[in-house]
């Protein structure tokens, strides 16, 4: 609701009777995180904080809830930045508001947090808030940075924190926007300049591990090659489908180099960034593969997650011999072209993209498929398809496929067994 201050100026009014000034950001915490009821938050340890405390401090709303998992994992993630960051920023402070479905899962939830809450109870602070920032989806993490004469609201507010502390971890801190520009720069410059020896090496180390590490390999002799930063991890159940294919491929890869008779220097390696959570892990699931690796744990590993911003594993990030990334969808290139993806150039990717066109124009363009009980339509990325994963091997894939438009069902070409074909619609089923 608008209503007209004293000086003139309009303010939004809350559901809490808070008034908002639209023009310069006075805003105080306690017109956000107070009620007329409650003028406190909860700390972990039970004890009430003084809403007023806050004042002052950089401050984090963190929208989120137990039933849905990705908020358990960032969750992880955040309290190890948390932590890193109050034991030397005392002016910096997170605010849990829930969408926990009861008081026993929010305090359940709320056991694994190093931070502040609003009370499960107090219903309409944390629909407020969540009207007010327009939050769609959780987790989310929204930054405040502290309230300045002349300094408008949304400048002194940052909607996109999740993503922040996935990239940035500490570093992204004090989370203002003047920062975000800066590391953005800071990207911008280490991308222009990235070699291997930049990514793979640091000043306690210059060498990556063979096999079940029992020798060390100097980065520098990897430098003129076209590499394969691999980030994975045993525990991951896509990782352990998709290590197979990347194994089979890269035995071939390296087949048909040592066959070439060729003077053009030439070669290609993969070097696993583990993702594994102890050693002992680590040394297992490296044994099954036979190429190289960074050691178990070693502070690389994050910095190249952040570097080339892995969301997810399995990721297969290709380095040109110059040391430049030539993609991030190595993955997808593997799964779609096999060994026969190398050596990932852009005009490989087009020459294969062209040849899979071709392939096209004598697939079916419906498909009823007997097991799933719907029709299928052909589609690509020009007719409303585009990245998906398989519902059948569970893999990547792009450019053309099999699509339910009923329920988005979708399958790669290779994954449909013709059983017979009738007008051109193929009555088939999944696998082999």
């Amino acid at each position: 609701m608008r209503m007209e201050m004293k000086d003139g100026t309009e303010a939004l009014v809350n559901n809490n009777g808070h008034c908002e000034e639209e023009q310069v950001s006075s805003l105080k915490l306690s017109h956000l995180l107070a009620s007329k009821d409650r003028d406190f938050l909860l700390a972990p340890s039970g004890a009430q904080v003084k809403v007023s405390d806050l004042e002052g401090k950089i401050v984090g709303f963190l929208f989120a809830a137990n039933w849905y998992p990705p908020c358990r994992g960032f969750i992880q993630l955040l309290a190890g930045v948390y932590e890193d960051l109050k034991s030397s920023v005392p002016h910096f402070e997170i605010v849990y508001v829930s969408s926990d479905e009861d008081m026993d899962a929010f305090n359940s939830f709320y056991e694994t947090m190093p931070w502040l809450a609003i009370p499960f109870s107090d219903l309409e602070t944390k629909k407020a808030l969540t009207r007010k920032y327009d939050v769609e989806g959780i987790p989310c993490l929204i930054m405040l940075q502290p309230a300045k004469d002349h300094v408008k609201e949304d400048d002194a507010t940052l909607r996109n924190g999740v993503e922040l502390v996935h990239r940035y971890g500490t570093q992204a801190y004090p989370f203002s926007k003047e920062r975000v520009e800066q590391l953005l720069e800071e990207e911008k410059e280490k991308r222009e300049n990235q070699t291997l020896t930049s990514l793979l090496a640091n000043q306690h180390r210059d060498y990556v591990l063979s096999h079940a590490g029992r020798n060390q390999v100097p980065v520098a002799s990897l430098v003129g090659k076209t590499i394969g930063l691999y980030f994975s991890a045993g525990w991951c159940v896509p990782c352990s489908k998709f290590a197979p294919k990347l194994i089979s491929a890269y035995h071939k890869i390296k087949q048909t180099l040592a066959e070439k008779a060729s003077s053009e220097e030439e070669d290609f390696e993969i070097v696993l960034v583990s993702h594994d959570r102890d050693q002992s892990t680590f040394n297992s699931y490296y044994s099954t593969m036979p190429w190289l690796a960074l050691p178990f744990g070693d502070p690389e590993i994050k910095n190249l997650a952040r570097h080339f911003d892995v969301q997810g594993i399995p990721c297969l990030v290709i380095l040109g011999p110059d040391g430049k990334t030539m993609t991030i969808h190595g993955r997808s290139l593997i799964n779609l072209y096999k060994e026969n993806a190398y050596p990932f150039t852009r005009a490989k990717v087009e020459q294969l993209e062209k040849q899979l066109e071709e392939e096209a124009k004598d697939l079916p363009t419906l498909v009823f498929h007997e097991g799933h009980r719907h029709d299928l339509n052909l589609v690509s990325d020009g007719n409303g398809g585009g990245p998906f994963i398989c519902c059948v091997c569970d893999e990547q894939g792009s450019s053309w496929a099999y699509q339910c438009l009923q329920c988005g069902y979708e399958v790669h070409p290779k994954c449909v067994t013709t059983v017979h074909r009738d007008n051109n619609v193929l009555v088939g089923r999944v696998g082999n």
